[in-house]
């Protein structure tokens, strides 16, 4: 432990002048008194530290040491200590400085501890201002209070929170920590205690970091509470009044450990941070978080389904996982700092595992009600990543692919449900539109595209909605692109003289069709990663006789979708700009939505006014020309509102779709219910 200058020059005066009066010490030190109080409890401290008797006084002779320290001893044990910060060290050491000392600090202050000129001083000064004045946070300096800073004690608080970490992370923290809080070993270790003793209750292990960082946090809230720096209350907090943490947090607090009284208020605060802190074991079960526990399984899932990967013994990932997330939806729950050493190293080494993550966790965004930081998502990054090489699973040697859709996310979403069944081996990244993809800043090995499109990797132009044969066609072009060879075509018909020369064939047409189907479909429609179907609407629950309508003719494509769409917008269920957006869109792109002859799916994205998920049906008696050569009859609104919900409902109408003969009939009839009983018969056999 050493001492600054000061208390040790006044340790010095007392040894060669052993009684002196205050006004004495005034005179020859040119300090203040309560600076010299201030000196004087400091070299107490270090006394007592080195097993010194302390600095009397008394009222009427002042100030004495008795103590019987040899000059050569003094001169070792108080040889003057500069500490030689780099210019971040000095912002970091100069704000816990003014945020935490409780006496009046001059520029003298920051040149005894720094070594540098009053000049210096005054410079690394003003430039702190200027920072602070980015985050509402102001210095300031009188000859009364000295530097002081001034602003809300919860961005205060916000402050301490990243210099503890930034300074414990720092390659000078032995020197800066020994500078701000050289004297107080004695209150850091007990601290220290009662968080190992907390652990052993509770049954967890923070991270050795994140231990040491709550010590000083809780220090330096001791410190802020004994200079009146209270927080103010948060009613949000209050439901932790109630918790395991927040008793044993109170307990700790009125300990010999802290030197001021805390709050119920402060109390709290130091809970959220005991909850938030990462952790390397935490024996309280899952189950006792119902929240937490579904969160887990769904964000599982998730990046199952956008990896199209299958996790190994998912419940003990979830236990493990839920270590880190606990803590993790308390600290984004309630706005508390995550910094992660390994953000940018995560980013930069698996940014494809980063990415899919992060798409996963749109369900903790949605829980919480705000965005997960870059840092949270790099911890769960690697969480996934270690789970994924534990198994022998890596996407490293994947290719790696986009989808291109000019608008909408109802049929992009179903393309790319489609394409990752087809290339379970190729890592679908995501589906955009043309400019997003122009802008797209990872890196992809391969395009599925709807339109033709400049680009570097390998173009795959496929159409909106893949029937059995285009399915077999991408399949071989694929496989020759990325393999250098296709299998075999297989020729049906010639397949079924074979069959007939052995065999009684009653239905021929029924069997080439079953045929045909299992040799352009190799993969099976149902997996582990398919839809939760049972989750979804079915298209009956969408399409019915209000959403339907029967027209004789519209005067062009534009009122096509304006009398198609009017069921849902007088049903509520769409603004009257989701129409707009709608035809804006095909002004913009073409004809799209023209997905199979005589039909069309307009739609626009959900924020473009969708209030529901919805679907309505316009069948038209005269086709209308939604550009040159292609006529359209049956005009189907989607309005979708995420990526997902209407999945199930949309294959449903594909499959019907799939059949001409379908299309057929229900363009030849003028009866709502022979509709309605296609689109009842497709919502029950849709994994037929």
């Amino acid at each position: 432990m050493f001492l600054d200058e000061r208390s040790a020059n006044l340790l010095k005066l007392l040894q060669h002048s052993p009684i002196s009066k205050m006004k004495e010490l005034e005179a020859q030190t040119g300090l203040t008194r309560r600076q010299i109080q201030y000196g004087l409890n400091k070299a107490n401290d270090w006394l007592q530290f080195q097993g010194y008797q302390p600095i009397q006084y008394n009222r009427e002779t002042g100030y004495s040491f008795s103590g019987n320290i040899r000059d050569e001893e003094l001169n070792v044990k108080l040889t003057k200590r500069n500490y030689i910060f780099s210019e971040t060290d000095r912002e970091k050491v100069f704000y816990l400085m003014i945020l935490l000392s409780q006496e009046e600090l001059s520029v003298y202050h920051f040149q005894s501890i720094t070594g540098l000129s009053r000049n210096t001083v005054l410079k690394d000064l003003k430039q702190l201002k200027e920072k602070n004045r980015n985050i509402a946070l102001k210095i300031q300096y009188s000859k009364q209070d000295g530097y002081v800073m001034k602003g809300e004690s919860r961005l205060k608080r916000y402050i301490i929170e990243h210099l503890v970490h930034d300074v414990l992370n720092s390659p000078n923290s032995e020197l800066i920590l020994e500078c701000i809080w050289g004297n107080q070993e004695k209150q850091i270790s007990s601290i220290r205690l009662q968080l190992e003793r907390i652990e052993r209750k509770l049954g967890i292990t923070f991270t050795d970091e994140r231990l040491h960082e709550l010590t000083y946090l809780f220090l330096c809230t001791d410190q802020l509470i004994g200079k009146g720096e209270e927080l103010q209350s948060d009613q949000s907090w209050a439901p932790f009044v109630t918790t395991e943490e927040y008793k044993m947090v109170e307990e700790m607090t009125k300990t010999d450990a802290f030197q001021s009284v805390w709050s119920e208020t402060e109390n709290l605060y130091a809970t959220l941070h005991l909850l938030s802190m990462n952790r390397t074991k935490d024996i309280s079960p899952l189950k006792d978080d119902e929240v937490i526990q579904h969160l887990l399984q769904e964000i599982v899932e998730e990046f199952e389904r956008l990896a199209f990967v299958h996790l190994h013994d998912k419940e003990q990932l979830c236990q493990q996982l839920y270590v880190h997330f606990k803590p993790a939806y308390h600290r984004l729950k309630y706005g508390l700092p995550q910094m992660n050493l390994m953000t940018e190293r995560v980013q930069k080494v698996y940014p494809e595992l980063h990415h899919l993550t992060k798409k996963s966790l749109w369900l903790l965004e949605k829980e919480i009600g705000r965005s997960v930081s870059e840092e949270e998502i790099a911890y769960f990054t690697i969480y996934f990543g270690g789970w994924l090489r534990k198994q022998g699973t890596t996407l490293d040697d994947r290719k790696r692919a986009i989808v291109v859709c000019p608008n909408g996310i109802g049929i992009s979403n179903i393309l790319i449900y489609t394409l990752r069944e087809l290339f379970p081996d190729i890592l679908f990244l995501d589906v955009l539109s043309v400019r997003d993809a122009a802008d797209y800043r990872l890196s992809y090995d391969l395009v599925f595209s709807t339109v033709h499109m400049r680009t570097k990797a390998t173009l795959f132009v496929v159409p909106p909605i893949l029937e059995m044969q285009d399915k077999h066609k991408l399949r071989q072009q694929v496989m020759q692109e990325l393999y250098g060879y296709t299998t075999d075509n297989v020729d049906v018909a010639a397949l079924l003289k074979v069959i007939s020369k052995y065999a009684t064939i009653h239905e021929p047409d029924q069997l080439e069709k079953a045929l045909q189907s299992n040799v352009y479909n190799h993969t099976p429609k149902v997996t582990q990663f398919s839809l939760k179907e049972a989750e979804k609407p079915v298209l009956e629950e969408l399409l019915n006789l209000q959403t339907i309508q029967l027209q004789s003719h519209v005067s062009d494509w534009k009122e096509a979708i304006q009398v198609a769409a009017k069921p849902l917008v007088d049903l509520g269920t769409v603004e009257e700009r989701y129409v707009e957006a709608m035809i804006e869109a095909i002004e913009t792109n073409g004809p799209y939505v023209v997905i199979t002859p005589g039909v069309a799916i307009p739609h626009a994205r959900p924020e473009q006014g969708v209030r529901s998920l919805s679907m309505s049906l316009l069948k038209l008696d005269e086709p209308v020309d939604f550009a040159p050569n292609k006529p359209v009859r049956l005009i189907i609104v989607l309005a979708a509102v995420d990526n997902d919900s209407h999945l199930r409902a949309l294959i449903q109408l594909t499959q019907l779709l799939n059949e001409p003969a379908n299309i057929e009939e229900i363009l030849q009839t003028a009866d709502k219910s022979v509709l309605m009983e296609y689109v009842h018969k497709y919502s029950k056999e849709e994994a037929e």
